[in-house]
């Protein structure tokens, strides 16, 4: 059986089947992976984008930091910024059902996230009262009561 191998010349017809399904299996495998535009996690510009929502990074000049409230950290911030909450008065009055919205615009990555809490803690930021802010912040595990 292997000694066909060594010679190299004499393969049997199965040995070149095998060979021929493997070619068309990775020619296909290549092909398809091009159609659908999968791209693997250690390529730089693998981002999954969402049709619902694009976010455009916004000067810092223009808006407010949104990350000393415990829960945003620098992705859902972009998104509060490109849903219009620029400031930490207008996350003070913003609506959770707004809040939940963006969130859910974005994709499934993100509806783990519970922006309940983000208003309560923007407001007393807002209001300068740092005391209340660190309590209720240790109260709070990753952001959620």
């Amino acid at each position: 059986m292997f000694n066909n191998i060594t010679t190299g010349y004499d393969m049997s017809d199965a040995t070149w089947e095998i060979i021929i399904m493997l070619l068309v299996a990775f020619i296909l495998g290549f092909i398809l992976r091009h159609l659908f535009g999968c791209k693997s996690k250690s390529d730089d510009s693998y981002a999954p984008q969402s049709a619902a929502t694009t976010v455009v990074p916004i000067a810092s000049t223009a808006a407010e930091s949104l990350q000393r409230v415990e829960g945003i950290g620098p992705k859902i911030e972009g998104l509060l910024h490109a849903g219009g909450i620029l400031t930490m008065r207008q996350l003070a009055t913003a609506d959770l059902g707004v809040l939940q919205k963006i969130l859910d615009a974005a994709g499934p990555r993100y509806t783990m996230h519970n922006p309940k809490s983000w208003s309560p803690q923007a407001e007393l930021i807002v209001d300068e009262n740092w005391d209340e802010l660190e309590k209720y912040q240790d109260f709070l595990v990753a952001g959620r009561e």
